[in-house]
């Protein structure tokens, strides 16, 4: 039975909270900074690591819409079949082949996710101020692993359909379930990093 996709969304509050620096607090906000700076750089590596392995393309925001005004519909075509399907072979290259991949990578992202979710976990445990900058970086983050869940799901799918398919996919259906779980959590994280960033901001506008 495939995995359901799931669908990731939280609400992002703007402004800006502003940092105490009064004496006696220099330590705790030294520390912040450090959690914050680890949390942007997992963050993207997160992101890095999605776009580097195809399994979610890159977004080049305004100049894709540009370009795709521009140049017309050749841009779409090229878009759908640069794909992480596409990548891996999915319809094209031995079964057992595309069921290793896909386990490989679906493990390495749920990996990669958790690892972003325990900083962020650890600004939340650590009485630390978050910033807005965190909480975007985080966002972005959910958003690749989301997209990727999308991207191995419907390479599982594909597999499953293929007239050849010798293989049993039971192994990355596991995988990606294990995957949404650590999708769940961060979300999870998430929502709380939105919450105290957004009441932080409250209190000190």
């Amino acid at each position: 039975m495939r995995s359901v996709i799931l669908c990731i969304s939280f609400c992002l509050l703007a402004g800006c909270a502003t940092v105490s620096m009064v004496p006696g607090e220099t330590t705790v906000q030294t520390s912040l900074s450090q959690n914050q700076s680890e949390l942007r750089k997992v963050s993207k590596s997160f992101c890095d690591n999605a776009v580097e392995a195809g399994w979610v393309k890159k977004s080049n925001g305004l100049s894709d819409f540009t370009s795709v005004l521009i140049h017309g519909r050749s841009d779409l075509a090229t878009e759908k079949t640069d794909t992480y399907s596409t990548k891996i072979g999915a319809s094209t290259a031995a079964p057992a082949l595309v069921m290793s991949r896909i386990v490989s990578d679906v493990k390495a992202a749920r990996t990669g996710l958790d690892a972003v979710t325990v900083e962020a976990r650890s600004v939340l445990g650590g009485g630390s101020e978050a910033g807005r900058g965190d909480v975007m970086s985080f966002e972005r983050a959910l958003v690749r692993a989301q997209k990727s869940y999308q991207s191995f799901n419907t390479v599982i799918g594909e597999l499953q359909a293929r007239e050849d398919n010798d293989v049993d996919i039971t192994p990355a259906e596991a995988a990606l379930s294990a995957f949404a779980v650590s999708i769940d959590d961060a979300r999870s994280a998430a929502d709380g990093l939105a919450k105290k960033y957004a009441s932080l901001n409250s209190a000190t506008s």
